[in-house]
């Protein structure tokens, strides 16, 4: 099938087709069978009442739009294809030219993934990374006499009231594990802070090598991947919130806003997120990064590890692996950039 393409405003396109005379009278003659073996007229048995009788009682528009749509089922997924267009979300189709025995002529609008154009993301990843701090990271003795008393009160809380007190000392420390005093736990908290330290200064800077290179490109988003981003944002919030024991409505009345309203508060959030993604969706594409199997599959396997059976076949394990090989492929990428010297 031939198309002509339009590119709309809004990494948007306009699609123009045309479905020949033969096609389409197919698609009347499978909707009209449909049609037929549907209808309960009375004195007839469902689908026994004569063809003739029964599209007497359907309308002519009727029976060639719900062809149109029937031909458009089955062509549009090729037109896809063929002409590598990556649409987010439905078309909205227009009929153009409708008849018994002529070509269908139709029109779709759709959002497609925005063109990225990349600047030079090497040369701005390595100006970033040669700024990094790689000094050691301090960890104070006021930190880890914090996190031990912390972990002393949790203790403590467990036991039965009933037990005999639990002094912070040596015997406290190989209660926890191979610590043969309290000087050795103290060493291993602070080994711990400083890893924890050393992550959230590794993630900040992976987070400025992106935004760097990000805010060099221009991207027209359409607003249908903006709107999908906040929904994302919605269901992460929430499922934060009631992995507390929190219910979702009281969540919102104590935050004094309207799910609408977070949603609207998010709205440069999700633009900045969706950039970045395509961002690194293109870089990946530049550089040849993608997930193998082996990895997307680990990857599923530790996210759905927290459900049980049960929960695990209520959930489309398609869509997971899709969303794993994406994170996958991210984490890549971002490991690439923050080698570049």
């Amino acid at each position: 099938m031939s198309v002509t393409i339009t590119n709309l405003p809004n990494s948007r396109v306009e699609v123009r087709g045309e479905i020949a005379a033969d096609d389409f009278s197919r698609a009347v003659q499978k909707v009209t069978a449909r049609i037929v073996a549907d209808a309960e007229i009375e004195g007839f048995r469902r689908g026994k009442a004569p063809e003739k009788l029964v599209l007497e009682r359907i309308s002519e528009d009727g029976i060639l739009h719900q062809s149109a749509e029937e031909a458009l089922k089955h062509e549009w997924p090729k037109v896809l294809e063929e002409n590598k267009i990556e649409a987010i979300g439905p078309a909205e189709f227009h009929i153009i030219k409708i008849a018994r025995g002529n070509p269908l002529e139709w029109l779709a609008r759709v959002a497609v993934v925005p063109s990225v154009t990349l600047g030079d993301y090497r040369e701005i990843a390595k100006k970033v990374n040669g700024a990094k701090d790689t000094s050691e990271l301090e960890v104070t003795d006021k930190e880890v006499a914090e996190t031990l008393e912390y972990i002393h009160k949790s203790r403590v809380r467990k036991q039965k009231s009933d037990a005999p007190s639990m002094p912070l000392d040596d015997e406290f420390a190989k209660s926890l594990g191979n610590f043969s005093t309290l000087t050795a736990l103290k060493e291993n908290i602070r080994d711990g802070l400083r890893l924890e330290k050393t992550g959230k200064r590794d993630e900040s800077h992976r987070i400025k090598i992106v935004e760097s290179i990000t805010e060099k490109v221009a991207i027209d988003i359409p607003d249908i991947m903006i709107g999908t981003e906040r929904e994302k944002m919605t269901q992460e919030l929430r499922a934060s919130v009631e992995d507390m024991g929190l219910a979702w409505k009281d969540y919102l009345a104590h935050v004094k806003k309207t799910e609408d309203e977070l949603k609207e508060s998010w709205l440069k959030d999700a633009e900045r997120r969706v950039r970045v993604a395509l961002v690194l969706r293109e870089i990946a594409r530049e550089e040849n990064i993608e997930a193998n199997d082996a990895e997307i599959s680990k990857r599923v396997e530790h996210m759905l590890g927290q459900y049980s059976e049960a929960d695990r076949a209520q959930i489309d394990q398609e869509r997971v692996r899709d969303y794993a090989k994406g994170i996958v492929r991210n984490e890549k990428v971002l490991d690439f950039l923050e080698k570049i010297q």
